[in-house]
């Protein structure tokens, strides 16, 4: 009961003095990672701006825009591209290092540029009907501008809408994968990010369109997989995420499931306190019993000295019949049979407080028992909301993964539905997953001290597959966090016989819990 009261008082003072963070719209993060991209025709009476379009950061001073855009300057040598960020000094010159028309594509490679944000871009398939973002420098936003305007530093355009239809071909006709979506876009908005609600890059602006009866317009953009391949092919690791972007209502949701999760994780903590005290409870109570028996033995054997050493005086040799006897009369405290019964009172209460230290400890030994879980737990500071950073360094195979989170519990079960196994008497935690598209096993290692998440996936060969698809079944081992973590080692144990070889993809992640 007492634990009850103070873990509902921890919940209440949490939620009465929890102060709610400050919003953080991705979208505005994105901007400043958008630029503008010139052409310059280079003449005898000095430079002159020729076209304009968009572009945005996809590595360090690399610029993904439309071919398009720029291709005056790959037909001839007169004509120059530069970059305009949307803040510092101006132009900065800028080289194309890989150019696509096929994919309507072009990488720039920008020298003592600004130091801009990568934008992520997101894996997730779009759907018809989600929410999008245009972010760019339309033309239709500098009417009556100079080319002397256009070259200062700005911030960038954005309209919105919603993904109308998805298309394997461009407008042109080309086989390349689209989006036609409601957000305004123009001629300077080419080579542009299309974003999701979140600010993750889902396509390129490359096209706007309108019905020859209706006029209604729409933009057209490249998705993101034709980005990844283009990216891929340049030999460019870019930043990825493979989260879906949510809803206003379920971000609603998830910032509620925080909120009781954050309560989750105050109350683990102070019963992790309570349970500390309990256990220094416990060691105190064994040392009082102990303590007790041993001075319980020593009151024994003084008492067994004393009653000794008074029947050796009640036995005293004969007297000499040679010898003159005197007789004395014994004082008042020399009285045997009084010290004998005392001794023994003394050690009959000794007795009894002994039986009395040992039955309180334990019954306090067995109260603090009652509740004690039998799974491991971990530390608390890797529990509720975890971000993990992939180490590309100390990766193999890590082409298109990304960072990554994802919560934990105190048993370390994943996003509430995979409960993970102690390793090495609870230093590390792992799951063997059989993977049925991939045809491979997962190897999944975390180790909360160091905040290490390890990923190993071996290939699967059909005999392999077949066999460990059997050790999953028969082992009943289910999803959720109430599963038995000793069946889930079992389980692990086998299938780590068909790890054979080395992996063909070793991943290492460095998480941290969230604050």
């Amino acid at each position: 009961m007492i634990i009850k009261a103070l873990r509902f008082l921890a919940a209440a003072l949490f939620v009465a003095f929890a102060v709610p963070a400050a919003a953080q719209t991705s979208v505005d993060e994105a901007e400043r990672g958008i630029v503008r991209v010139v052409v310059i025709l280079q003449t005898s009476e000095g430079r002159m701006l020729y076209g304009s379009g968009s572009g945005f950061v996809v590595g360090p001073n690399l610029i993904v825009t439309n071919a398009h855009v720029v291709a005056p300057a790959r037909q001839r040598a007169e004509y120059g591209v530069a970059i305009v960020a949307p803040e510092g000094d101006g132009l900065i010159p800028a080289t194309i290092i890989r150019y696509s028309p096929l994919s309507e594509l072009a990488l720039l490679e920008v020298r003592d540029g600004p130091d801009l944000p990568t934008l992520t871009i997101s894996t997730v398939e779009p759907h018809p009907g989600d929410g999008v973002v245009a972010l760019g420098y339309p033309d239709v936003d500098y009417q009556g501008a100079t080319g002397a305007d256009l070259l200062r530093p700005s911030p960038p355009s954005r309209t919105s809408g919603q993904i109308a239809s998805l298309r394997d071909r461009a407008p042109t006709g080309d086989e390349i994968p689209t989006i036609n979506h409601q957000a305004v876009i123009s001629s300077g908005s080419s080579g542009g990010p299309l974003l999701d609600e979140c600010g993750r890059v889902i396509g390129v602006n490359s096209w706007h369109v309108s019905g020859q009866d209706t006029r209604e317009t729409r933009g057209v953009s490249t998705r993101a997989n034709q980005l990844l391949q283009f990216l891929d092919e340049a030999g460019v690791t870019p930043t990825l995420s493979d989260e879906r972007c949510l809803s206003f209502t379920e971000r609603i949701e998830a910032e509620r499931a925080q909120t009781i999760e954050a309560l989750q994780t105050q109350n683990e903590e102070l019963a992790s306190k309570l349970e500390t005290a309990d256990r220094l409870t416990r060691i105190a109570v064994v040392i009082l019993i102990g303590g007790t028996l041993a001075l319980f033995v020593a009151v024994c054997v003084l008492g067994a000295f004393v009653l000794s050493t008074r029947r050796r005086n009640g036995h005293a040799a004969a007297p000499n019949p040679d010898q003159p006897q005197i007789h004395h009369e014994p004082e008042p405290f020399e009285a045997p049979h009084r010290k004998r019964h005392g001794v023994l009172a003394i050690m009959g209460a000794a007795a009894i407080a002994v039986i009395l230290v040992v039955a309180v400890g334990i019954a306090l030994l067995r109260m603090g028992g009652e509740g004690q879980s039998a799974q491991v737990a971990i530390a608390p500071e890797f529990t509720g909301s975890i971000a993990c950073t992939l180490d590309r360094a100390a990766s193999t195979g890590a082409q298109g993964v990304s960072d990554m989170s994802f919560t934990a519990s105190g048993n370390l079960c994943v996003n509430e539905r995979t409960l993970y196994a102690p390793l090495d008497n609870g230093a590390r935690y792992r799951r063997a997953i059989v993977l049925g598209e991939a045809r491979a096993l997962d190897v999944l290692t975390i180790d909360p001290r160091s905040g290490e998440f390890l990923r190993e996936r071996y290939p699967l060969s059909d005999e392999a597959f077949a066999a460990a698809n059997e050790a999953v079944s028969s082992s009943a081992v289910g999803r959720g966090c109430q599963g038995d973590a000793q069946a889930i080692a079992t389980r692990n144990e086998t299938l780590m016989q068909f790890a054979q070889g080395a992996p063909s993809q070793h991943l290492i992640w460095h998480c941290e819990a969230r604050n």
